[in-house]
């Protein structure tokens, strides 16, 4: 039997991956993480820092992270300490607040939304800066914090994922 899966209501994304891609690399998305809206003052000159970035799926993290090196090079100020878990253990890390937009999409943003950080060691500034939706260079994992306000369909014989919010 040849099933194909139905676009669900209200769907905001529909992205297909060939599966190889999908099966080595998981489902990443291009986002734009930019400083928190609510530490950007009308009054002064200074442009809100904001960069295009790859994340990257991942239902095990609890909460949205960011790379340690992205928050440096949003000049992200602490807002508090988190402790995460990881595949290399137990560490304390800093919280961050920040915006996300989901480009190419019509899914609504996140605004001030806090986030921890972590050393995401593959992660390359230099080559996001150069190519930003290169899909194995993301500096941000999407926790469960977010895609839980979502209704997320992967249908994995087609590579097909489909998000609403």
């Amino acid at each position: 039997m040849n099933f194909t899966p139905q676009i669900p209501p209200g769907t905001q994304v529909a992205l297909g991956q060939n599966p190889e891609p999908l099966f080595n690399l998981g489902f990443n998305l291009l986002i734009e993480v930019s400083t928190a809206s609510v530490f950007v003052d009308s009054s002064k000159t200074a442009a809100r820092k904001s960069i295009s970035v790859m994340a990257h799926f991942d239902t095990g993290a609890r909460t949205t992270t960011l790379s340690d090196s992205l928050a440096s090079y949003l000049q992200l100020m602490p807002i508090g300490k988190n402790q995460i878990h990881t595949a290399n253990g137990t560490a304390i890390t800093n919280n961050y607040a920040v915006d996300i937009v989901f480009l190419n999409s019509l899914l609504k943003p996140f605004q001030n939304l806090q986030v921890s950080s972590c050393n995401l060691g593959q992660f390359n500034i230099e080559e996001c800066l150069k190519n930003p939706s290169r899909p194995d260079n993301f500096g941000v994992l999407i926790g469960r914090d977010i895609m839980s306000r979502w209704q997320i369909t992967w249908y994995g014989p087609t590579s097909t994922v489909f998000v609403s919010d």
